[in-house]
């Protein structure tokens, strides 16, 4: 994310502050689609995402005199975002349903939801911390810098993490392939 980007969401984070509505509904335009898919891709299930979405955008608002603007406002709200899809994830379910394979913004065809499936499934089997990363950077296509500053570790943590990640992944979908 460029310089001038996260210098034009401090300006309206600044504005909004200041009691600007139309800062509050730029901000909000800027990110919902993807944080909407991001956490989709966390919790699977459309429901809980819009919850997730709507709550985080609601503390981020609540609590913008908290955003010290160290790190762009995109990052702070994924940050709140990811902590409240894994509080999501967490509770216990009394009640679920299957829910269709979904992917935000991609086609419909059999081979590519299956994979998408296998992806999914062996995403899950991965510890929370190469879930997050995998996310952000391949999922998400952040660069590995703002990832490190999402996942509170140092940039060279955050790459080793990653391809520590993808080797996992990699395994998990060669046993997957190999069953089948």
């Amino acid at each position: 994310m460029g310089q001038e980007v996260a210098g034009y969401e401090a300006r309206l984070v600044e504005r909004f502050r200041q009691g600007d509505g139309a800062a509050l509904s730029t901000l909000f335009e800027m990110h919902v689609d993807r944080v909407y898919a991001y956490a989709c891709h966390i919790l699977q299930n459309r429901e809980d995402a819009e919850e997730v979405v709507s709550e985080a955008f609601l503390r981020a608002f609540r609590h913008a005199a908290d955003y010290r603007g160290d790190s762009p406002f995109r990052g702070w709200l994924f940050g709140i975002v990811r902590n409240l899809c894994r509080d999501r994830l967490r509770q216990l379910r009394l009640l679920t349903f299957p829910e269709e394979p979904f992917e935000p913004g991609q086609p419909d065809d059999a081979e590519g939801l299956a994979l998408r499936a296998d992806v999914r499934c062996a995403m899950q089997d991965l510890p929370e911390e190469y879930q997050d990363v995998l996310l952000l950077c391949d999922v998400e296509e952040w660069d590995a810098r703002e990832a490190a500053l999402i996942l509170g570790r140092s940039l060279t943590a955050t790459k080793s993490l990653l391809y520590r990640a993808r080797r996992a992944l990699r395994a998990r979908l060669t046993e997957r392939w190999k069953e089948d």
